[in-house]
């Protein structure tokens, strides 16, 4: 039996590759935005949708493509897959801190943890679990959890 996925979900599964390339690339550029290279230049603290016109609307876009994204997200096919996982998890717990636990759990790089290339040695502990629970904070271990993410 599959997963249960929404409505807004399912009626996105066909869109053609070049509005999901397009989506990617805007959110990578959203990211690069929001995590510039040097703090001084800004933070995803300093965003103040309210100064935006339109910048609620824009958000549940945001929402979407960042859920879509994480549905969409494979280890075997997407390049720089851990990168990739690291920018629309910052973007996730940015813009919807409190749903994206919900739907980063049901995405099938969390689920389908038979990619052996992302298996800790010698404990055979999955990373992404790892990247997750440290983005989380929720357990006295989350730093230590993040350390040996980068490790």
């Amino acid at each position: 039996m599959g997963k249960v996925r929404p409505v807004w979900f399912m009626a996105e599964v066909h869109a053609d590759t070049s509005t999901v390339v397009s989506m990617r690339n805007w959110l990578e550029h959203l990211h690069e935005a929001l995590a510039p290279p040097l703090s001084i230049q800004g933070s995803f603290a300093d965003l103040d949708l309210t100064l935006i016109p339109h910048g609620l609307a824009g958000q549940r876009v945001v929402k979407n493509w960042i859920r879509e994204s994480f549905y969409r997200l494979n280890p075997s096919t997407s390049p720089e897959f851990l990168t990739t996982l690291m920018k629309i998890t910052s973007l996730g717990f940015a813009f919807d801190r409190n749903d994206a636990p919900s739907y980063i759990a049901q995405a099938n790089c969390v689920t389908q943890n038979k990619f052996v290339e992302l298996l800790r040695k010698p404990d055979d502990r999955y990373l992404v679990m790892d990247m997750f629970s440290s983005y989380q904070g929720v357990s006295p271990g989350s730093i230590e959890l993040g350390i040996l993410f980068l490790l």
